[in-house]
């Protein structure tokens, strides 16, 4: 009884897509997690991925199987960062990759037309919204961030892809803030000087 669920959608999966998943061979996955708390406790939660696509999820708690909308798309939306290397010297840019939906995404750190083989790409992470998170980090030289670019390229965005440049005059957040900060000092300065003066010139007359 408790694979019921799996059951029933591999059969209606067989006979909803039965022409396309046939010709495609999709692979056709039922993960199934079951919590128990106490004896008279528990819960289980089914879902079912189609490929790369959840199609479907179930839960003892609504006792219903709901529809994912597997073929709906989201556009990723992309920044960039900078965190300090562990190599003396380098400093580690990282092109961040978000909200974009289905999983199957290409991010690569590019120099002219040129992919950089150092590119490193992270786990895939889930958001709350069922979209998906993605890194990818590349370690360079301190002065050789120039010409350096972010490319994304996902299926919702109908071949245009992502291309965030990364500009090497730009200064660290820390360093802006600090520089925000002393002109503030200084300009304050400023100003309590001409007061100072002009009270005491007042006082004089």
């Amino acid at each position: 009884m408790r694979y019921l669920p799996c059951l029933l959608l591999w059969a209606f999966l067989q006979v909803w897509g039965q022409s396309e998943v046939q010709q495609k061979n999709y692979t056709f996955r039922c993960l199934q997690m079951s919590s128990f708390a106490n004896r008279s406790w528990s819960r289980t939660d089914s879902v079912v991925w189609l490929g790369d696509l959840q199609t479907h999820r179930w839960s003892n708690d609504s006792d219903t199987i709901s529809f994912t909308k597997p073929w709906s798309q989201e556009k990723p939306v992309a920044w960039l960062s900078s965190v300090p290397s562990s190599a003396h010297g380098h400093r580690q840019l990282v092109c961040h990759v978000s909200g974009f939906y289905p999983k199957p995404v290409w991010v690569m750190w590019m120099r002219g037309d040129q992919e950089q083989q150092g590119t490193h790409r992270g786990d895939f992470l889930p958001n709350a919204d069922e979209t998906w998170y993605l890194q990818a980090t590349l370690d360079v030289e301190a002065g050789e961030e120039a010409g350096l670019a972010c490319r994304v390229k996902h299926s919702s965005l109908g071949g245009q892809d992502i291309i965030l440049y990364w500009d090497a005059r730009q200064a660290p957040v820390g360093l802006i803030v600090f520089i925000v900060l002393i002109t503030l000092v200084v300009v304050g300065a400023v100003v309590y000087y001409i007061w100072r003066r002009r009270s005491a010139y007042q006082d004089i007359r």
